[in-house]
């Protein structure tokens, strides 16, 4: 009994140490694991946590083991160990949150669940769950995660071409503006395909595993590239490309190459800018070399035909005179101009003065006797021929035309005058035909003789469609009728714009009857009836203006004598303005057909440019207003314009 008693206590020792020394390995190796251990006892519902330090059991009921957890999570752990009791399935793992500690922070376990023990029936009576500490690796797993998405947002949304070939050369991924760049409608092919970066033919001469830092410019035709050699044929792009990429090698601290990234840009658009910038320069020098070229063939023909180019300025009242393009001008006065003319032509030359002053439009062409002698001691006769130089809104900024000395061509046409009226005394029928050729010949002699002149010597190319326009030059009816078209069309696209301010009707209706009847040459007298000193309405003063001038001078150049009156009223709310002529007039029929465009009156004659009352008619119907006519042949006519306006206050003048 001693030596089995002694027996059995070495035994037990060496148990005792085998289990000690299983402990000790069994808590290293859960501790280098990070593993923790429980069991749940299904009959006693029972939660049993083994110490890693020393192997103790703590008991836990369920409400004290869920504390340990996410509510959630603990559910799910719930349900997992109800599943293995039910024997659905023999071991679960889960991944669970564990409750918050003291210090706020949550760590993430991974449990595996399986079976302890069971009892004599097969069913599980006790539940291992071993739990591992993965809150690092979830941490990792979550940084790497957001470190991939920060990549493919940089990558995919970058506004340069991004492509990336993997440590062996390989492409490994591009992203949507490189797609876009060079035509690649399935980006997934090529990633398949597993194309090369030597595919590429700027890069054919390099090798991943040497490459630096590099930057490129390449000129590739890829519709030839891909005709000789198809080495891509996801890119569907055709023509020149000019391309420019930065080449970076990826390597980590050992100096290993993980992959190559290129970023790149189309610059063909920018190149072909340039080109053709340059391309314009060429040209722009070309013109340039014209112009000097044009500017000294228009300073030869001055300097041989003895004109000069004049420039008036309604802003200075400055009348400026030029020999030689490329030289200033010498400026004059408009006193001084008018101090220069002869007494005979001065009334004419004040008018011709004012008509600029007023900023008309319509050519000027008028010769003037001057006080200047010429080498022959004669009195110098200056044609001038001007026209209105307008900015974009229309306004005249100056006018700009030729000076010619016609000193000899009026001498002629005295002479001619003189010779005439000799020719009169003693042949009537001699005369009478000197008479008409003197008139036919005043007309173009100012023109033709000066700019036949200029054919006769030496001169550009150029010059002779200019030479000839000055010759065979519209009259002043073509031109009113060509703004008069600009203008309708104006109208009948509605571009024209209406600004309504208040103005002293009163104070504008006289000018602007006046000025319609400015043009007009005939005998008949012309009334304003004027019953108010000051009447203050809401118009548009501009265009108000326009369709009254155009009234009054439609009516006076229909008038041949006789008596025109103009008169005004404010009633019910609208501006009332009557024009009436006591000479010409028309049936019925035909006064409804005054308002269409380029009709006659009755007595098939054209007054006008054809377009005045169409465009008055347009004007004010546009405005909001109606214009009717009353005529009668040989008794005259009657205009009537009512346009709706706000009055703001008036004062009628006093009758005696």
């Amino acid at each position: 009994m001693v030596v089995y008693n002694r027996l059995i206590y070495y035994r037990e020792r060496k148990i005792t140490r085998k289990v000690q020394r299983l402990n000790m390995q069994l808590t290293l190796i859960m501790d280098a694991n990070k593993t923790d251990t429980w069991t749940y006892h299904t009959k006693k519902n029972i939660f049993k946590v083994i110490s890693k330090q020393d192997l103790t059991e703590t008991l836990y009921t369920p409400f004290d083991f869920s504390q340990l957890y996410d509510r959630d999570d603990f559910k799910k752990i719930q349900k997992a160990i109800t599943n293995i009791q039910n024997r659905e399935t023999l071991s679960e793992t889960l991944t669970v949150k564990s409750a918050p500690n003291k210090d706020g922070l949550v760590k993430c376990y991974e449990i595996t669940l399986s079976v302890l023990h069971r009892n004599r029936h097969d069913m599980p009576s006790e539940i291992l769950g071993t739990q591992r500490d993965i809150t690092l690796e979830q941490q990792r797993a979550e940084n790497t995660r957001k470190l991939m998405l920060r990549y493919h947002t940089v990558f995919n949304s970058s506004l340069v071409d991004m492509i990336y070939y993997d440590a062996d050369g390989y492409l490994a991924d591009l992203n949507d503006k490189a797609c876009e760049t060079f035509g690649v409608k399935n980006p997934q092919a090529l990633l398949d395909r597993q194309m090369k970066m030597t595919d590429i033919p700027s890069y054919r001469e390099m090798d991943v595993r040497t490459i630096e830092h590099t930057q490129l410019s390449s000129i590739t035709d890829i519709s030839q590239t891909k005709a000789t050699d198809e080495r891509v044929p996801e890119v569907t792009r055709q023509g020149k490309i000019y391309y420019e990429v930065m080449l970076g090698p990826i390597r980590n601290e050992d100096n290993q190459l993980y992959g190559v990234i290129a970023a790149g840009r189309d610059i063909t658009e920018m190149v072909e800018s340039t080109h053709k910038q340059k391309e314009a320069s060429k040209l722009i020098e070309k013109r340039t070399k014209d112009i000097q070229q044009y500017i000294r063939d228009i300073n030869y023909s001055l300097r041989i035909s003895e004109a000069r180019l004049v420039n008036y300025y309604p802003d200075t009242h400055e009348l400026e005179i030029l020999s030689d393009l490329t030289e200033t001008g010498k400026r004059i006065a408009q006193l001084h101009a008018v101090a220069l003319i002869h007494s005979d032509d001065r009334p004419k030359a004040k008018h011709l003065i004012l008509h600029m002053d007023k900023r008309r439009l319509g050519t000027i062409s008028e010769t003037l006797h001057t006080k200047l002698p010429d080498k022959q001691g004669r009195d110098i006769y200056l044609n001038f021929n001007l026209m209105p130089i307008t900015n974009h809104d229309g306004i005249v900024t100056h006018y700009f035309g030729l000076l010619r000395n016609d000193t000899e061509m009026s001498y002629t046409e005295m002479r001619l005058q003189e010779e005439t009226a000799k020719a009169q005394e003693e042949e009537q029928l001699k005369n009478a035909f000197l008479l008409n050729m003197s008139y036919e010949l005043r007309v173009p002699l100012h023109a033709v003789i000066g700019f036949a002149d200029l054919f006769k010597t030496e001169h550009s190319l150029e010059d002779e469609p200019i030479f000839a326009n000055e010759i065979k030059k519209n009259t002043d009816v073509l031109l009113n009728l060509i703004n008069d078209i600009l203008f309708i069309s104006r109208l009948d696209a509605h571009m024209i714009e209406y600004n309504y301010e208040v103005h002293d009707f009163a104070t504008l209706f006289d000018s602007w009857c006046q000025h319609g009847w400015s043009e007009t040459s005939n005998d008949a007298r012309k009334i304003i009836n004027n019953s108010y000193k000051s009447l203050r309405v809401k118009i548009d003063k501009h265009n108000l203006g326009i369709a009254i001038e155009k009234l009054c001078n439609y009516v006076g150049l229909s008038t041949n004598e006789g008596l025109i009156k103009s008169r005004y009223e404010y009633l019910h709310d609208e501006l009332i303005v009557i024009v009436d002529s006591t000479d010409g007039g028309m049936d019925l029929e035909d006064a409804t057909k005054m308002f269409d465009r380029f009709v006659s009156d009755g007595k098939n004659k054209r007054i006008g440019t054809g377009l005045d009352l169409p465009i008055v008619k347009e004007m004010i119907e546009q405005m909001g207003g109606t214009i009717d006519v009353l005529s009668e042949p040989d008794k005259g006519s009657s205009f009537f314009i009512a346009l709706p306006c706000e009055m703001i206050d008036f004062e009628r003048k006093i009758v005696i």
